[in-house]
């Protein structure tokens, strides 16, 4: 009878370790779901998705657009634009130290952006105080690599940190200005002016002012700035969400 009930016991206390292991096993956590609050800085909102197996991964973030608001100096006046932002990213992650949605990581990426804004201000043409309409259209398609770091609280909770993401990306941009203040068209003393002002709004961008074109419409009291070409970036932030 001692027999019988410690073979019971046994066969019970290794039923259980299995079940544990299985359970366990089951509900280890391998799909992420984050937010990423430092998206509405530039106009969206930033959801990015997480998918483990063993220590790698494959991301992806989708950015739908949010309007948000911000204030540029042009001619040493405030400037109010309204910002909104399409994007995708999609990467491939490495955890180095060979943990499952968790731990510092190496992730090549790529991503496309497009970043639109209006806005408003004020210039002076030729001793006339004026009000300006300005549109912005940017298109860039980059690729990068990010070193960041992810944690998971209670298999639950996730915060992941990513720093030193260092992108490349080719870039169009179209920056148009038009007076609405008037009817007639700018004289030549304007539109140099016109000219001048929109150059040294855009010197503030180091890597834009070398490859845009200015082009003046006298006539529709317009001024457009274009570029094409390489514009190196930067991506960091942080994310929060939940892991299943």
């Amino acid at each position: 009878m001692k027999k019988t009930l410690l073979f019971i016991i046994t066969i019970l206390f290794f039923h259980n370790a299995f079940s544990q292991e299985q359970k366990d096993s089951v509900h280890k956590p391998n799909i992420a779901i984050k937010w990423a609050p430092t998206g509405l800085i530039l106009g969206s909102i930033s959801l990015h998705g997480e998918y483990g197996f063993g220590a790698k991964s494959l991301t992806a973030k989708i950015g739908l657009p949010s309007n948000t608001r911000h204030t540029f100096q042009y001619e040493n006046e405030d400037a109010i634009f309204h910002l909104k932002a399409t994007s995708f990213l999609a990467g491939y992650r490495m955890y180095i130290n060979k943990k499952e949605l968790q731990g510092l990581y190496f992730e090549p990426f790529f991503k496309f952006v497009n970043h639109s804004a209006e806005g408003t201000g004020y210039s002076i043409l030729d001793n006339q105080r004026v009000k300006l309409n300005f549109t912005n259209n940017y298109n860039g398609f980059g690729a990068g690599a990010q070193l960041g770091a992810q944690f998971l609280i209670n298999k639950k909770f996730v915060i992941d940190l990513f720093f030193l993401g260092p992108e490349l990306n080719f870039a169009s941009n179209k920056f148009k200005a038009i007076e609405e203040s008037n009817t007639l068209a700018w004289t030549s003393t304007q539109g140099y002016q016109a000219e001048d002002d929109i150059k040294k709004f855009i010197s503030k961008f180091p890597f834009l002012r070398k490859n845009t074109d200015v082009m003046i419409d006298r006539e529709n009291r317009t001024i457009t700035a274009e570029f094409k070409g390489v514009v190196p970036g930067y991506r960091i932030g942080v994310s929060f969400g939940f892991a299943f």
